[in-house]
């Protein structure tokens, strides 16, 4: 099939869709929700990676389904007025950072925008009309070194870079996933946002596997024994966690690593190996060996102090969630004397955080670990009072609501959404805000959608930045019931 353009550029008439091959010269408008740039070309948009707002460029068409056109950059003609220079040696082939030249004012911009698009949508969807205006986005105060947790992934097939010798040995590989090639890995030496002293031990690591001739996970033929390398900071406490995930536990060959990995960085508080048969890709595991410690580090948020194991979900920007905590208090406004349901609540960190002595806090959550370190969390600050429902989180909502409705609903899912049978079962528990934390504000915009039909109406929209130089945002959603 021939490659050459039949439209050169966006400037003559688009008499049809485009096709794979086609060229065109296009200005890039906005970001989508992976951090792809965004062009119009007749009534198609094209989605391209590296492509930052403001910037013309040459984009060849990959592939087409419906309107919408994967494509990629062939040359900047005109970078635009809002490029920066990139932090980080591994940008653009790595797919840790989405938007690593593009500058922080704009991805501000951009993510606001995200969140209006994704509003407006949904508003129209379920009839609604006008969406609520969206707050500017609270910006983060660090740029690198913000995150306190990164997930390293072993393989058997190293990304290679274009500036590498012929002949390099590409059988292991330890560092983040090149966009869009999954079963590749590119070796990180440098991560510009990832905590101070990150870089070391997963250098060192790579190091002491290649000496004993460990082998990585191999992708395709499910074998090998090196899986994950989670490294994880207590920012406020200095504490540090480091956790193997394995094929199988074979002590003879992961314990004298460990051992050579605490004399060369003696900063390691604890070391947890995690293993696990799955096939999936997860850093998680079936079983649980501390190798080292007590096999959990601590975090202090908002005041409170907070355990984290191993398997444990914590917002992995420190400074920022203790800001996004704090916008969620100040928007529950719960006070003494009320009831307030933490629905998803993980480890119990949000209703920890915001529920002042007095109010009657109980949690939901499914996963058993989660709950158990609710339950810690709980008695370590002084909250023995706080009860946490674990199991179905639709049932014990129903059975806890029984004996007394909430006043206030904080709700935190997870990134794809409420269950679709969720909305209409908060909105039965009649309380007077819900508070509606989100991570994804397409499911987001989604799910407090369907809380407005109900009866509620949106009083605040404010996002707060966690993860500078990629698309995520963190949104807040205030919900007021209507009379």
């Amino acid at each position: 099939m021939s490659t050459e353009p039949s439209e050169p550029t966006s400037a003559q008439p688009i008499r049809r869709k485009p096709r794979r091959g086609d060229r065109f010269d296009v200005e890039i408008d906005v970001i989508d929700d992976r951090g792809r740039g965004v062009a119009a070309v007749g009534e198609s948009r094209l989605r391209m990676r590296h492509a930052n707002p403001g910037s013309t460029v040459t984009a060849e068409v990959l592939k087409r389904r419906g309107g919408r056109v994967e494509a990629r950059v062939v040359q900047v003609l005109e970078p635009g007025p809002h490029v920066t220079a990139a932090r980080c040696p591994h940008a653009g082939v790595c797919g840790g950072c989405a938007l690593p030249t593009l500058e922080y004012g704009e991805q501000l911009s951009q993510k606001r925008g995200l969140v209006g698009r994704a509003l407006a949508g949904s508003f129209e969807a379920a009839g609604l009309g006008e969406p609520p205006p969206v707050q500017d986005v609270e910006p983060a105060t660090t740029l690198e070194g913000y995150r306190n947790k990164m997930d390293f992934t072993f393989g058997s097939r190293r990304y290679v870079l274009s500036e590498e010798p012929d002949g390099v040995d590409a059988s292991f590989g330890l560092g983040l996933h090149a966009p869009g090639l999954f079963s590749k890995v590119l070796d990180v030496e440098r991560c510009a946002i990832a905590f101070d002293g990150s870089d070391g031990i997963r250098n060192t690591v790579r190091e002491l596997a290649l000496e004993a001739g460990l082998a990585p996970w191999d992708l395709r033929a499910h074998e090998g024994l090196l899986r994950h390398l989670v490294v994880r900071r207590g920012v406020r406490t200095g504490e540090t966690m480091v956790d193997l995930v394995t094929s199988e536990r074979a002590a003879e060959l992961i314990d004298p690593l460990v051992a050579t990995l605490l004399e060369r960085h003696p900063d390691i508080t604890t070391v947890v190996q995690n293993v696990t048969q799955r096939a999936a890709t997860v850093a998680y595991g079936e079983e649980e060996h501390i190798l080292h410690g007590p096999g959990t580090i601590d975090e202090v948020l908002c005041g409170k102090r907070f355990r984290i194991s191993a398997d444990s979900f914590f917002q992995t920007n420190t400074e920022q969630a203790e800001r996004l905590f704090e916008i969620v208090a100040e928007e529950a406004r719960v006070e003494p004397g009320q009831r307030l349901f933490d629905v998803f609540c993980g480890a119990g960190t949000i209703g920890l955080a915001i529920a002042p002595e007095g109010v009657e806090l109980v949690g939901f959550e499914s996963a058993p670990s989660s709950i158990r370190d609710a339950r810690q969390n709980a008695a370590r600050n002084g909250r023995e009072d706080a009860v946490f429902h674990e199991g179905d989180v639709l049932e014990t909502i129903r059975l806890e609501s029984e004996s007394r409705r909430p006043d206030v609903l904080v709700v935190d899912p997870p990134r794809a959404g409420l269950h679709p049978k969720v909305p209409a079962q908060l909105i039965e528990l009649g309380a007077d805000r819900i508070v509606f934390v989100s991570c994804n504000p397409t499911s987001g915009a989604r799910d407090v959608a369907a809380l407005c039909a109900g009866g509620y109406e949106v009083t605040a929209v404010r996002p707060v930045d966690l993860f500078p130089h990629t698309p995520h945002v963190e949104v807040v959603f205030t919900l007021e019931r209507r009379a």
